[in-house]
């Protein structure tokens, strides 16, 4: 087995960020923002809520994402020979801070997500059916 030292430059995301989930989130996020930036005036006003809401939404999902891959660089590769093994090495990092922070992005992605969803389609003052 060839193990590389944790000090030599390594980039340690580039295997997570490379898979086809994170290109087809990046892609969308941007081809949604070129659609938009395309369009009159009077709609991208209305819209830039959304493209400020989708940038901060990619931005913690990378950072989900690159701390959840750095974790299991740790536990699989970096530090194998843990006592326990990767299962040991789970139990023991559970509280690390970057554990910690990758669960608390992705919980935050959730809870901004869950919170679009929720949101009002209405215009404030609308009748929610004609005629009323």
């Amino acid at each position: 087995m060839v193990r590389a030292p944790r000090n030599q430059a390594i980039n340690h995301f580039a295997p997570r960020l490379t898979q086809p989930e994170a290109g087809l989130e990046i892609f969308t996020f941007f081809a949604s923002v070129f659609s938009i930036s395309n369009r009159p005036d009077d709609y991208r006003k209305g819209r830039s809520f959304y493209v400020a809401f989708g940038g901060i939404l990619l931005a913690l999902t990378t950072i989900e994402m690159a701390l959840d891959a750095l974790w299991g660089q740790y536990m699989w590769i970096d530090d194998r020979n843990y006592p326990g093994g990767p299962l040991g090495f789970f139990v023991v990092t559970g509280d690390a801070w970057y554990n910690v922070l990758g669960l608390a992005t992705g919980a935050a992605v959730n809870i901004l997500g869950d919170g679009l969803l929720v949101r009002p389609i209405f215009p404030r003052g609308a009748a929610l059916i004609d005629g009323e």
